[in-house]
Formats: C-alpha cells, sequence, structure tokens
C-alpha cells in the first residue's frame, strides 16, 4: 500500500492573510434594519403638515367654489367664478372673507391629510421594503381607494363644520349659525342636531374622496410613464402629468362635492323636511331641478382648486421629508418632484 499524502501545511503568510480575513469579515457589523415605525410616523407628519400648507394657499379657491355651487341650489342667475368672487369680496369683509372657515379647514387635514398620504405612503414602503413587491398602478389605485374612504370617513365632521362656515353668508340674517369657531360649531351641531350628524354627507364625502383619489394615481403615472418617452424625466413630465390628473379627479369628484356641499349646509324647512333624504335623492333632485350639467358647476374654480392642491400637497410631501427626514427622495418615486428620481 501506498503511503497516504499529507496535507500540505499552509505558509506562515497565507495563514496571516486568512486571519486576518476573518477578524475583518467578524468585525463588520449587520447591515442595520429600517425603523418601519419611526419611517412610518414620518409619512403621516409630513403628510399631515403638506395638506395644511396647500390648503393656506388653495382656501380662496375652495370658498368661491362653495359659494358657486350654492348659488346654484338656489338658481342664481349670476354664477361666473370673477363675479361670485367679487360679490364675497364685497359682503365678508373683503380678503379676510376668503379665509372664512380656515380653522376647520385646517382640522380636517389634520385627520384627512395625515391619513390619507400617511396610510398610502406607509403601504408603498411595506410592499416595497419588506415584501419586494413594488405596486403595479392596479394595486395602487386600490389602495388609494381605501385610504381616501378611510381618511374621508374620520375627517367628516369637520368638513361639515367647514361647510356650514363658508354656507353661513349665503343665508338670511335671521337664519345663520354664526359659529364662532371650529370646536363651537361641532358643539352646537352636537347639542342641535345631534351626535351622529356630524356625519351628515359622510356617504357623498366619501365617494368624493375615492373618485378624486383615483382620479389622481393611476392616470397620472400612466400619462408620466408615457410622456417620458417624448419629454424624457423632466419637469414638464411630472407638471403636465400632475395638470391631467388634476382635471380626471376634478371631472370625477365634482358631483359627489357638489351633492356633498348641499347635504352638509341643508336646514329644515318650514315644514320641519329635509330638501334631501340622501345622497341619491340629492343627485336625482340636482338632475330634475338644475340640469345635467349642473353637477359640474363651477368645474373651472374646482379644477384649479383640486391641480392646485394634488400638485402642492405631493410637492410639500417631498420637500418635508427632504427638510425633515434628511431623504433626497420621496418614498414613493412617481411622486419624487424634488429630484425627479
Amino acid at each position: 500500500r501506498r503511503p497516504p499524502r499529507s496535507t500540505p501545511k499552509p505558509s506562515s503568510a497565507a495563514s496571516d492573510v486568512y486571519k486576518r480575513q476573518i477578524k475583518v469579515a467578524a468585525s463588520v457589523a449587520p447591515p442595520k434594519k429600517k425603523n418601519v415605525l419611526v419611517q412610518n410616523m414620518w409619512n403621516f407628519i409630513c403628510g399631515g403638515l403638506a395638506g395644511m400648507c396647500a390648503t393656506c394657499t388653495i382656501q380662496p379657491l375652495d370658498m368661491v367654489k362653495t359659494r358657486m355651487q350654492l348659488k346654484s341650489e338656489a338658481r342664481t342667475a349670476k354664477m361666473s367664478t370673477l363675479g361670485t368672487a367679487i360679490d364675497l369680496f364685497k359682503t365678508e369683509g373683503g380678503l379676510v372673507g376668503f379665509y372664512k372657515g380656515l380653522g376647520s379647514a385646517l382640522m380636517r387635514q389634520v385627520v384627512y391629510a395625515t391619513l390619507r398620504m400617511g396610510i398610502f405612503y406607509s403601504v408603498l414602503d411595506v410592499a416595497k421594503d419588506k415584501y419586494n413587491h413594488p405596486l403595479n398602478p392596479l394595486e395602487k389605485a386600490g389602495a388609494s381607494l381605501c385610504v381616501g374612504a378611510i381618511a374621508a370617513m374620520a375627517a367628516n365632521p369637520f368638513d361639515l363644520a367647514l361647510i356650514r362656515f363658508q354656507a353661513d353668508g349665503t343665508l338670511p340674517v335671521n337664519e345663520r349659525r354664526n359659529y364662532k369657531n371650529f370646536a363651537d360649531a361641532l358643539v352646537k351641531i352636537i347639542k342641535s342636531e345631534g351626535f351622529f350628524n356630524l356625519w351628515r354627507g359622510a356617504t357623498p364625502a366619501v365617494t368624493r374622496a375615492m373618485a378624486i383619489n383615483l382620479g389622481m394615481l393611476a392616470p397620472y403615472e400612466e400619462c408620466k410613464a408615457r410622456l417620458k418617452k417624448v419629454w424624457g424625466d423632466s419637469y414638464p413630465t411630472y407638471i403636465a402629468s400632475s395638470f391631467l390628473a388634476g382635471f380626471l379627479a376634478a371631472f370625477l369628484g365634482l358631483p359627489f362635492d357638489n351633492a356633498k356641499t348641499k347635504m352638509q349646509k341643508m336646514k329644515a324647512g318650514a315644514d320641519g323636511k329635509m330638501p334631501y333624504k340622501g345622497f341619491f335623492d340629492c343627485l336625482a333632485k340636482t338632475l330634475k331641478n338644475e340640469g345635467f350639467l349642473r353637477y359640474w358647476v363651477g368645474f373651472s374654480i374646482f379644477y384649479v382648486r383640486v391641480g392646485t392642491h394634488a400638485m402642492l400637497i405631493l410637492l410639500f410631501t417631498d420637500l418635508l421629508k427632504y427638510l425633515i427626514v434628511g431623504r433626497k427622495q420621496s418614498i414613493s418615486q412617481p411622486y419624487n418632484l424634488i429630484s425627479l428620481e
């Protein structure tokens, strides 16, 4: 038999290299896991702050839009946007009148924008980071529908107070509610109408939110993908996509916004009955008394309002994340209006 071969011993130099490699590998710390709770918390905080900043910017447009819808209900002849704005300036004490109900509008954004943006961005984060499954446009549209419904239902009491503030100036002096602030409005509504009436008009409000979210998300991404082939990854691509998404959101959401405004503003008549029995009754009576096209009364101002708000809230969200969280990119790349990927 042949003697077994002896394994050659490594040289001292090779042994030293091997030992150094072991030390380096042991000294390298494992990568830190993302703190999902903190990351999601900033999604909610930045979303709420962005919503408040955008609302302060477009509040005058929202005031004009609401007045135009109420004039349509009263079948007032003077329906132009400029005419409504001039009338509002004269009757509500100048520029201050355009910000009537701002407190309620901001409180609504504290709830609505915080939940809407926070949940949506967190869903994108979890899907991408934890499950390595970035949502496709259909899944994002479904997520936007769900978060719109949840946020609108939670924020309806403040939305109701806002509409009451904006509509008060259109009522006769002896019928005005004269709320002092949003807290006073909520307390008086509970006392005179009951706690659950804080959700009056919730059905059109939720439907409106779902329609607007659906119009904003999937069309925005589809338009952006197509325009990139023409204009590349540039600011015109994102701005044009945002305007188109705003147009579709306004077109889909305005009929429901119209019904929501009327239902939240309505008061019982002399016979003790409400003008509308419910959401579908409001839509039916609008069609019968005002005509089909009056579903979209004030569309120009509503488009400017919704489109501007959509662009501002997305831009402010990215900016706040950059300033506060220190990230140069937003959580969702499709909405990155700062670095443009």
